[in-house]
């Protein structure tokens, strides 16, 4: 079982390197070198078009999909910008690349310049489908800033295809999400347009509500001056369909009070400047009214802005016809209509025709007649358009609700697809788990037998040492009891004998008698040190230690220091013997070999590791670290060991040595 997982695993790990593979490869460096010189000279302005095709033919030769979509990304965006022939093909290429890659986002980009290129062309439902197309793509990938940038572009389109309630609702949404994600430019662009929309709506508070809104945004916008002289501008327009004049003409010069405005945008200061001074003339004034309006005019016609000069001509015409100037004004008009006609200005040429209706009462009928005729035929267009974007619209969603359809049929697969595998998975843990089970019944009964030969050799050590300890006992009574009684009853004979035969003054038997008592001394001491009593009787341990080396004569060249924090009552007997023999055979061993003229001996306390520190140093000659230990060593490693207790000797021929035990604390 576990063998067919693992094979399972392998072949997905062989797959998912293959497919690492196939990413990681790279445009030949001769292809790519081509590409990339082509498109520095059309940078450089060097035969643009030629170069933009040679680099669009090199990028079709390259062979990985996620390559060519990044360098067709590149000439895309140039061609865009430079309007050239080759667009399309280039956008298109883009686009079945990205569907056979399934590069969603690389798509929607693609429909994004797509939609720019037909703007710019004035094809309206074209771009419409593909701002849609791309609002689509970008909503599916939850891109909610992009999302949003669609709708907006979609509303603008609606608005100018007079599909106000279309719009509306676009940028409703599109207020909504730019909220949601702090988009404070495209908020401002939503309440601005929502604004303008309500004002071709004739919902004049509604579109007042809506521009307030756009210049409270603008309140996190950077570099908001041209943003808000455009908003008023905007509610002036407002206050004029309204009639309130003269809240028009304040906001429309709170939009000529922007710094720098001309420079800034000189389209809205000539729509400014024009608007206030059409305003003014509509309350009454005619003071300075004529030279804004031509300043205007002549703003429009620098910049080239056709539908502008339109209506700087009508303004003007109906200035004239204020005035009582009707030849002025007939003339004004006329060119207005000439103007509108090269523009294909429908808004313009209908009032340019209304305006030259009552100007000229005897040919009213003529442009009376072209005013409903264009104006019916608008109406057919504006609903064809609008019912374009309908069927777009409706198409749309009928492809989102398949592909919601698709969406919950592949869910319902994927959770059949789990249950199966969760299935799978549980019997195949449930046989694991069994076995596992077993293994453990069997390691748990081993584990059993373990502490049950464990505790027979605990049993049999203690047994072990409880005969040693009898022995110990058993000879450190013969010791006490025996000879040491022997010893001193012949002491006392011989000190019998002496005063019974008058041997006085005898040197060598007074000798002989203290050795015998010194033999005496040294026996009592054995008995004691063999009793398994001795070092439970001894409580201040210390005082053993401060005897030892008095014992030793060692006063003058050793310092003993013991931390008072020991609490040697509470230390074994077996660990305190041990002690005991490790820093008798340390003394020893440096009395006979280390030539010390020093020794320091400490025993303390670490609390944190729970245990003591016993360490003996001296100043001796010390040794090599590779030479054989000898038989002291040898022991103290023993002892050390009993204990479980650590060792560190740390010397140095000529600089002496450092023993360091640490013995756990139970």
């Amino acid at each position: 079982m576990k063998r067919c997982i693992y094979y399972f695993v392998g072949i997905i790990f062989i797959f998912s390197c293959q497919d690492q593979k196939k990413d990681k490869l790279k445009v030949n460096p001769d292809l790519r070198d081509s590409i990339l010189i082509h498109l520095k000279k059309f940078d450089n302005n060097i035969n643009k078009e030629e170069n933009l095709n040679k680099s669009f033919q090199f990028v079709q030769r390259i062979e990985n999909d996620s390559l060519q979509i990044k360098y067709l990304k590149t000439i895309d965006y140039r061609a865009l910008n430079s309007n050239s022939r080759y667009y399309l093909k280039i956008n298109e290429l883009g686009r079945k690349t990205s569907i056979k890659y399934k590069d969603s986002i690389s798509l929607a980009n693609f429909y994004w310049n797509l939609g720019d290129f037909h703007l710019t062309s004035n094809k309206s439902d074209k771009a419409y489908f593909a701002y849609n197309e791309a609002g689509f793509l970008y909503n599916k990938k939850n891109d909610l800033e992009n999302y949003a940038q669609m709708l907006y572009n979609l509303a603008i389109i609606q608005g100018q295809a007079k599909d106000f309630t279309g719009s509306e609702v676009n940028l409703i949404k599109v207020a909504e999400i730019s909220k949601k994600i702090r988009n404070f430019d495209l908020l401002y662009k939503a309440f601005n347009v929502l604004g303008v929309t309500n004002y071709n709506l004739r919902n004049f508070d509604v579109a007042l509500k809506y521009l307030n809104n756009a210049l409270q945004a603008l309140g996190k916008v950077e570099d908001p001056d041209l943003f808000r002289a455009a908003t008023f501008n905007n509610i002036g327009n407002v206050y004029e369909k309204q009639k309130n004049f003269e809240l028009a003409i304040k906001n429309y010069r709170k939009t000529l009070s922007t710094k720098n405005l001309y420079e800034g945008d000189p389209y809205l200061y000539a729509m400014a400047l024009d608007n206030l001074a059409f305003n003014r003339l509509e309350t009454g004034e005619t003071q300075n009214v004529l030279p804004d309006m031509q300043r205007a005019l002549e703003i429009r016609q620098n910049i080239k802005h056709l539908a502008g000069i339109s209506i700087s001509q009508i303004h003007i015409a109906e200035y004239y016809q204020f005035i009582g100037n009707t030849t002025k004004a007939v003339q004004f008009a006329e060119e207005a209509n000439s103007t509108a006609q090269s523009n294909n200005n429908n808004r313009d040429i209908l009032a340019s025709w209304q305006l030259l209706a009552d100007l000229q009462p005897n040919t009213s009928y003529s442009f009376t007649t072209s005013y409903i005729d264009l104006s019916d035929s608008l109406q057919i267009e504006e609903r064809k358009v609008r019912n374009k974007f309908e069927r777009i619209r409706f198409e749309t969603e009928e492809v989102q609700q398949r592909a919601e359809m698709l969406e919950e049929e592949r869910t319902i697969i994927f959770l059949i697809t789990s249950l199966i595998i969760i299935l799978g998975s549980s019997v195949f843990i449930f046989y694991v788990q069994r076995t596992k089970n077993r293994a453990l019944e069997l390691e748990r009964d081993q584990k059993v037998a373990d502490e049950k030969i464990y505790e027979l050799l605990l049993l049999q050590s203690a047994r072990k040492d409880e005969g040693k300890r009898e022995e110990r006992d058993r000879i450190a009574r013969e010791l006490h009891d025996n000879i040491l009684t022997e010893l001193y009853a012949n002491r006392m004979n011989l000190m019998f004998y002496k005063y019974k035969t008058g041997m006085k003054g005898d040197e060598k038997f007074g000798q002989l008698t203290d050795n015998l008592m010194d033999v005496e001394r040294q026996i009592r001491s054995l008995s004691h040190e063999l009793s398994n009593t001795y070092f439970d009787e001894h409580k201040e341990f210390g005082d053993l230690i401060q005897d030892l080396i008095q014992k030793q004569q060692l006063e003058r060249t050793h310092q003993l220091t013991i931390d008072d924090s020991v609490n040697w009552s509470l230390i074994a007997s077996a660990v305190k013997m041990h002690t005991y023999r490790i820093l008798q055979e340390a003394t020893m061993n440096i009395q006979k070999h280390a030539e010390a003229s020093f020794v320091f001996i400490k025993f303390s306390l670490n609390e944190e590791a729970n245990e003591i520190e016993f360490i003996v140093e001296d100043d001796g000659k010390g040794f090599k670290d590779n030479k054989k230990p000898g038989i002291g060593l040898k022991n103290i490693k023993s002892r050390v060991e009993d204990i479980n207790g650590k060792i560190c000797i740390d010397s140095k021929q000529g600089s002496g040595t450092k023993i360091s035990i640490f013995i756990p604390i139970k």
